[in-house]
């Protein structure tokens, strides 16, 4: 049996603002927008890879619970984003006021990583393999 990753979900109290930024940071285009479970609206949106990313309003009577955009932590703690300029993307990210959660650092054979807070208290890794 194959399996593939299909989407990366996330809870937004304001997703069409969340989706904004998704499309502003890294051109991803919005694919459709709509009510999926009652209550709730999901934006669903094509990142540039066979991975989607689906953004949902949170059904009534969720919590409002909010995570920790931090490394380290248990549960899922981030996804990434390859780019072929992270130092060009950081430079952005810190001109739009986005907070960089660990700076750009080798990690080897020339790959590189940083880490960014995006929306929704979510953490982002920005990935430039080895070239």
């Amino acid at each position: 049996m194959h399996h593939a990753i299909n989407h990366v979900h996330i809870r937004s109290s304001d997703p069409n603002a969340s989706a904004a930024w998704y499309t502003e940071h890294f051109g991803a285009k919005v694919l459709s927008s709509r009510e999926v479970m009652p209550g709730s609206i999901t934006i669903t949106m094509d990142t540039g890879s066979p991975v989607r990313l689906n953004i949902s309003s949170p059904p009534p009577g969720s919590s409002d619970e909010r995570a920790v955009a931090e490394i380290n932590r248990l549960g899922l703690e981030h996804y990434g984003f390859d780019t072929d300029d992270i130092e060009a993307d950081i430079a952005h990210f810190e001109g739009a006021g986005v907070r960089v959660i660990m700076p750009v650092k080798d990690v080897g054979s020339g790959a590189k990583i940083a880490y960014i807070e995006g929306p929704d208290d979510v953490v982002i890794e920005l990935v430039q393999p080895a070239g």
